[in-house]
């Protein structure tokens, strides 16, 4: 049943999503046919009633949506009393139709309203909100896209209606379109260059009015773009703040040259292999659930390599994972000594471990992707030979109580432990 239901949910988010489609084309037709049409770009006939039709089609989609969003029921008739329906509903009759049966200035006004449809061009972010995996810099950019050709477009048409200003009008329609838009865009971003000028007290009011809705649009782009630029460099930002707090630090307490170079060692390392962040301080804000899921994904060719973790359930290894703590060691930094109680397994996920006799001669050396320290794990030995980092190493750590917690709850995987144990002694 929930199987069902769940696929009901995604042919209903897919048919959403296409009506979106279809609605947002349907408002750009709109915002760019019906301008030129009112200044007296007529096409031919047939494109004429093409372009109606379309319209008057997306207005039904239009009513449909707005239905689907409110969650209202179309049976019901109050639904159907709002402004934004009763709009739609008189764009569905085209207004080819309208124009043979009313005169050429109630014609204009059927325009009229029929270019209110192009207000459906925010739906661009209910569409953009129904995809997951979205980076917020599309997010930030698509809307800008659609939209802002849209509006230097309306104004352009808007200039052009009232003649253009001292550009004038001219026989050539596509020059004084560019003129037009030319202008539109000075305008709209405030630059105004004064070459074209109004002369005329309705293109005074007209050019007034879009300087006003200029300053909201420019600080509109400055803003988004500025936001973008910021995020496009977060990470950076957050070292370096942290940098600045650690400066301030070594100066207030006069840290000796030698430790200052070694406090910023460490964090040009972090810098440069992790970008100034650890793995938990990302995932904190993520459900437990699925940092699991996320760090047995990273980890899993790394923690399979432990004999007695090899096959193992993975629904165990997934709370194994959760269990991982991140560490970080300098070079010479000692993990453990010999003759330390055994209390953790380590994993590298970079960097390079020296395995030390008592002589301190360097037994092994182990690099990205090893593991030392298992024993400690299955056994209550203390360690037999010493750990050293000898380069700056990302370690994950499983402490013992922590594995022996999550061992308690698989009585099968407890039983794997104590056969394995009982081989280690025998041998």
């Amino acid at each position: 049943m929930k199987r069902a239901l769940s696929a009901d949910a995604v042919l209903m988010r897919e048919y959403s999503q296409h009506l979106r489609i279809a609605s947002i084309s349907g408002a750009l037709v709109a915002g760019f046919w019906l301008p030129m049409r009112m200044i007296g770009f007529a096409p031919q006939l047939p494109f004429e009633i093409i372009f109606d039709c379309a319209i008057s089609m997306v207005a039904c989609v239009n009513v449909c949506l707005a239905f689907m969003d409110s969650g209202r029921s179309p049976r019901h008739w109050a639904g159907w009393l709002r402004p934004s329906v009763l709009l739609d509903l008189f764009c569905v009759i085209p207004i080819f139709v309208w124009s043979q049966f009313l005169n050429e200035s109630a014609v204009t006004v059927a325009l009229v309203f029929n270019l209110l449809s192009a207000r459906h061009i925010r739906n661009v972010r209910p569409f953009l909100d129904d995809f997951d995996s979205l980076q917020p810099v599309t997010y930030r950019l698509v809307p800008l896209l659609v939209g802002l050709p849209v509006l230097v477009h309306l104004t352009a048409c808007g200039w052009i209606a009232l003649g253009s200003g001292t550009a004038l009008k001219s026989s050539d329609n596509i020059l004084t379109y560019v003129k037009a838009i030319y202008w539109a865009f000075t305008t709209l971003t405030t630059v105004g260059y004064g070459d074209i000028s109004a002369n005329s007290i309705p293109q005074m009011l007209y050019a007034c009015g879009a300087q006003v809705v200029g300053v909201g649009v420019f600080g509109y782009i400055v803003s988004n773009v500025a936001g973008i630029l910021a995020r496009s460099d977060a990470a950076r930002e957050h070292h370096m703040d942290n940098l600045d707090k650690i400066e301030n630090y070594i100066r207030m307490h006069r840290i000796p040259n030698e430790l200052r170079a070694k406090i910023r060692t460490y964090y040009h390392y972090m810098w440069i292999n992790k970008k100034g962040y650890q793995d938990k301080t990302v995932l904190k804000d993520l459900p437990m659930t699925i940092q699991s899921e996320l760090l047995l994904h990273i980890n899993k060719p790394i923690i399979e390599k432990v004999p007695f973790l090899r096959g193992a359930d993975p629904e165990l290894l997934t709370r194994l994972m959760a269990q991982l703590k991140p560490r970080v060691y300098i070079p010479d930094e000692c993990v453990f000594k010999i003759d330390d109680h055994g209390d953790a397994l380590y994993f590298i996920q970079s960097g390079t471990i020296e395995v030390l006799a008592r002589d301190g001669s360097v037994i092994a050396t182990l690099g990205e992707g090893a593991f030392f320290g298992e024993m400690a794990l299955i056994s209550d030995r203390t360690r037999n030979a010493a750990a050293r980092a000898s380069s700056y190493c990302d370690l994950y750590v499983l402490q013992k109580e922590a594995f022996n917690h999550v061992v308690e709850s698989s009585p099968t995987f407890r039983h794997h432990i104590e056969q394995i144990i009982s081989e280690r002694k025998a041998a």
